[in-house]
C-alpha cells in the first residue's frame, strides 16, 4: 500500500464519548494486549474536566480507526489562586500504513488554545519529535532509596484504619488530589504526619532488581515528607515488604541522601510557558488512569 495515497484518504476526527469502544478496542490490538478492551476504555474515558473538547485524536481510513493520540484533560493549581487547564497526551499508536499523518495528531491536539500539554510516557521515536516541537523536558533523574527501618521520633505514620478521618486535616489541595485518585486499586497512599501537619503520598509497586520496591509518583507536601521519611521508609518495608524506594528527583524539595547512585527514568516533557517544571505533577495522567 502506498503510504501517500493512504493518507490523502485518511480523516483526522477528535475521540467522542461513542468513539471510546472501538478506541480501547483498536489499543488492546494494536498497543498493549496486556490490557483487555475494558481496561483500555477505563484509562482513556476518565476526565477531570467537565468541558473537556475529546479525549484525545484518531484517524480513520475507510471508516476504520488506524491511528490514535488519546488525552486526558484536568484543571489544576500552579500556585496560589491560581489554576490552568491541563492537556495530558497518551497511549500514541498509528499503523505503520499511515504513519505518515502520525504527526498530525499531534499538531491537533497542541493547536487547541488555552491549556498546557504535558507528555509523561513517551516512546523513543516520540522524544525526538517532542523536542522539535518545544516541548520542554523535565529532571528525568530518579533517586533511589534503601528502605532501612529505624527506631525514630521523626514523624509518624498514619494507620489505615484512620485514613477517613485524617483525610478532612489534610490541606484542601492535597485533600482534592487523594479524592480525584483515590478509586484506582493499582495506587496505594500512606498518610503522613508531624505535629499538627499532615501530608500523604501516592505509589505503586515496582520491580527493582528483582526485588519488591515502591515507585512513588507523588508526594503533597515535600518538606513534611524529608522530615518523616525514617518513619516512611521504615512501614514500607516492614508493612509493604518493599526494600528499595524510587522517587523522581524533580518531586523532592531538596536532595535526601542516600547510599545508592540515581538512575535515569524515562523523559517526561511539558509545553506552556505560563508555569514551570515544578507546577507538572504525574497526577491527572495516564500513569494513574492506567496500570502501567
Amino acid at each position: 500500500m502506498n503510504d501517500q495515497k493512504s493518507a490523502d484518504k485518511t480523516v483526522l476526527t477528535g475521540i467522542s464519548q461513542n468513539d471510546l469502544d472501538d478506541v480501547a478496542g483498536f489499543l488492546h490490538r494494536h498497543m498493549n494486549n496486556r490490557f483487555t478492551a475494558l481496561e483500555w476504555k477505563q484509562g482513556i474515558s476518565k476526565s477531570w474536566l467537565l468541558d473537556a473538547p475529546n479525549f484525545g485524536f484518531m484517524l480513520k481510513h475507510d471508516n476504520e480507526i488506524v491511528g490514535v493520540l488519546c488525552a486526558i484533560y484536568s484543571e489544576q493549581p500552579v500556585k496560589a489562586g491560581s489554576a490552568k487547564r491541563f492537556c495530558n497526551p497518551h497511549s500514541w499508536c498509528v499503523l505503520a500504513d499511515f504513519r505518515v499523518r502520525s504527526i498530525d495528531l499531534v499538531l491537533a491536539l497542541i493547536r487547541q488554545k488555552g491549556y498546557i500539554f504535558t507528555m509523561l510516557s513517551p516512546n523513543k521515536e516520540g522524544i525526538e519529535i517532542f523536542r522539535f516541537l518545544k516541548f520542554k523536558p523535565l529532571n528525568n533523574e530518579v533517586a533511589i532509596f534503601l528502605n532501612i527501618p529505624v527506631v525514630t521520633n521523626a514523624g509518624e505514620v498514619i494507620s489505615q484504619q484512620k485514613i477517613e478521618q485524617i483525610r478532612t486535616l489534610l490541606p484542601q489541595q492535597a485533600a482534592r488530589y487523594y479524592a480525584d485518585h483515590a478509586d484506582f486499586p493499582w495506587l496505594s497512599f500512606l498518610f503522613f504526619k508531624s505535629g499538627d501537619r499532615y501530608g500523604f503520598l501516592i505509589f505503586k509497586k515496582q520491580i527493582h532488581k528483582r526485588l519488591a520496591s515502591a515507585w512513588i509518583l507523588y508526594i503533597s507536601d515535600a518538606a513534611l515528607f524529608r522530615q518523616c521519611w525514617p518513619a516512611i521508609r521504615t512501614v514500607l518495608l516492614l508493612r509493604h515488604g518493599f526494600l528499595f524506594s524510587k522517587i523522581e528527583s524533580r518531586l523532592l524539595d531538596q536532595p535526601m541522601k542516600t547510599l545508592l547512585k540515581p538512575e535515569q527514568g524515562h523523559q517526561k516533557f511539558y509545553l506552556g510557558d505560563e508555569i514551570s517544571a515544578e507546577c507538572v505533577q504525574n497526577l491527572y495522567s495516564e500513569l494513574v488512569t492506567l496500570n502501567l
